[in-house]
């Protein structure tokens, strides 16, 4: 699916291969994961206004364990 971040000057960023997904950090940045490319794309927090397309999965857990 395709990735497309909205930069705050307006202009637009595609990432369009198989498997592109972007990351929303805690600290407002963003960051674009890329099938294939050893570094991730990452924008700081004023850089970008919008994304759409696919998130990457969060990794907690999303059933605790009760004993």
């Amino acid at each position: 699916m395709t990735v497309l971040v909205t930069r705050s000057d307006g202009g637009t960023d595609e990432f369009a291969r198989y498997g592109d997904r972007y990351v929303k950090l805690g600290d407002g940045s963003l960051q674009i994961t890329r099938v294939g490319a050893q570094h991730a794309t990452t924008y700081s927090a004023g850089d970008w206004t919008t994304v759409s397309g696919d998130e990457k999965p969060s990794h907690r857990a999303r059933f605790r364990r009760t004993r």
